[in-house]
């Protein structure tokens, strides 16, 4: 047994179990073992296998949250004095870098997508504005979420879907002018031949609010006639006809005879010309509707008996 406890005795530090190292320093009489505490790495390398060596050789490092908060608020610094100098490029360079590392980091997408707007990225802006929106309802914040959507009408404002989830969400809380004002105000922006389509939808869905604004309809029977959507016209051109006078309705009365060429509806525009000429010569009671002509109450009076 002697030899046995010689040989542990000269037995090498590196052929020793890691718990059974010592630290050359401490003292001889303690029987304290020093614990081997493994390192935290993050990720392994792309060289490493399912073993977890490392086939680079290079030990992989992990980056503490502190480090890429202070990162962040470096980038945002330089960011914001960028944007104050008035270098609009570079603020937006550096606002979508921390949108890359980022991306939930909503008061730099709210902040970046009005840059984005003037400097010709109408696309790019809409998305930032979009995943706000939906973040903002999906926690159910609804004033913040129509707050962004009004932002994106205004920034954005050849968006067609920025118009529309803005009028919806203003019916989900209960604001039907508002939403039928957001409608209204959207159309205004596709007036063109390749937005038309997008126009008529607007004014279809304000119809749904509003069902007999007769500016509204007149509006959506123009489109429809510049589409060629004649019956549709028709139809409502019939409906105002019976509702409108005066230049509106010689407006009415010209575009049946677009659609149509008939002369019939050549009478009645010119008829439409004659009727407003003798409105205008009659006098202000009688131009006055029925309803609007106070009568007189005629107050009796008793006498008293002698």
């Amino acid at each position: 047994m002697r030899w046995i406890s010689a040989l542990l005795r000269n037995r090498a530090p590196h052929q020793l179990h890691p718990l059974d190292q010592r630290d050359p320093n401490q003292p001889a009489g303690s029987r304290k073992r020093t614990r081997h505490v493994r390192p935290i790495t993050g990720r392994p390398p792309h060289g490493a296998d399912r073993e977890g060596s490392n086939r680079s050789g290079v030990e992989p490092v992990a980056t503490p949250l502190r480090a890429v908060r202070g990162r962040e608020y470096q980038l945002l610094t330089q960011a914001h004095r960028a944007r104050n100098r008035g270098r609009s490029r570079a603020a937006i360079r550096l606002y979508r870098r921390i949108l890359v590392e980022n991306p939930s980091n909503l008061e730099v997408a709210l902040r970046v997508a009005p840059m984005l707007a003037w400097a010709g990225e109408a696309f790019e802006a809409w998305q930032l504005y979009r995943r706000a929106a939906l973040e903002f309802a999906r926690t159910r914040q609804y004033t913040e979420c129509l707050a962004v959507y009004r932002e994106a009408c205004r920034f954005v404002p050849h968006e067609f879907e920025a118009w529309r989830l803005c009028a919806e969400l203003q019916l989900k809380m209960k604001k039907p002018d508002g939403a039928f004002e957001t409608l209204i105000d959207g159309r205004m922006n596709f007036g063109g031949p390749q937005t038309r389509a997008q126009a008529i939808a607007l004014l279809t869905r304000a119809r749904e609010i509003e069902p007999w604004d007769d500016t509204l309809l007149l509006d959506l029977a123009e489109l429809y006639v510049k589409n060629d959507q004649s019956d549709l016209a028709l139809e409502l051109l019939s409906t105002l006809s019976c509702r409108l006078s005066g230049p509106r309705l010689r407006r009415v009365r010209r575009l049946q005879l677009r659609l149509t060429l008939a002369p019939r509806f050549l009478l009645l525009w010119l008829r439409a010309f004659r009727h407003t000429e003798t409105e205008a010569t009659l006098p202000l009671v009688d131009r006055m509707p029925a309803e609007e002509i106070e009568i007189p109450q005629l107050r009796r009076v008793s006498g008293s008996s002698g």
